[in-house]
């Protein structure tokens, strides 16, 4: 589903990523692991094509990201990825529904098929009753949330996140984990994750630990 081959960026003189290689199977629910500052946000961005590496190639679904000009990345996008920001990205005069209905809205997309498709992902992620809700209004967990079904919208083919637990407690920590692995199990969506906890990594198919921009190990 998603491969990258070499993958190399620096910022100045600072070596970010440096030689990275890895793939994200159909339907895979795989961890990228990592402290702060080892290259594993640098790398989420590069894999969805919001980061041009300086050398190396990603490919998704057959077709190569690295060689896309912005247009076609923005088509990509609207098809076959999904992505959840750390800082979630919610506008915060916007509804529940109106922010996950928000790139269907940018895209001239089909409101009325998408509504239906909120219902059944509202349902499935537990948040109906916060459709109609401004996002100060909800929980970190429920904000976070939101921004997954956002992320949904469009049935994508892999859905990518950005330390998705990182700001919240235990048990909310533990709800949207399962709500992830409800998503990858019943809409055979392909999930890649960043995080720097052992815990939350574990819950899924396989952990990737980077470290210094490197590929340091890889657990299944």
């Amino acid at each position: 589903m998603l491969t990258a081959h070499g993958l190399y960026k620096s910022y100045g003189t600072q070596e970010v990523l440096r030689g990275i290689s890895l793939s994200l199977a159909d339907g895979e629910f795989l961890s990228v692991m990592g402290e702060s500052g080892s290259g594993k946000s640098t790398l989420l961005a590069v894999l969805a094509g919001n980061t041009v590496p300086d050398r190396g190639q990603v490919f998704l679904d057959g077709e190569e990201i690295t060689a896309m000009k912005e247009k076609e990345l923005a088509r990509l996008r609207r098809t076959k990825l999904g992505f959840v920001y750390q800082e979630l990205n919610l506008i915060s005069t916007l509804s529940g529904e109106d922010n996950i209905l928000l790139p269907i809205i940018f895209s001239h997309g089909d409101l009325t098929a998408a509504r239906r498709t909120l219902r059944t992902l509202a349902e499935k992620l537990e948040i109906s009753h916060l459709l109609d809700r401004l996002p100060a209004e909800m929980s970190g967990g429920e904000r976070q949330r939101t921004a997954i079904a956002r992320a949904m919208i469009h049935a994508p083919s892999v859905l990518m996140l950005d330390e998705p637990t990182g700001s919240l407690d235990s048990r909310n920590t533990e709800e949207v984990i399962s709500l992830l692995l409800r998503l990858q199990a019943e809409d055979g969506v392909s999930i890649l994750r960043v995080t720097h906890s052992r815990l939350a990594a574990e819950r899924g198919d396989r952990v990737i630990v980077v470290r210094d921009g490197l590929v340091q190990t890889e657990a299944l």
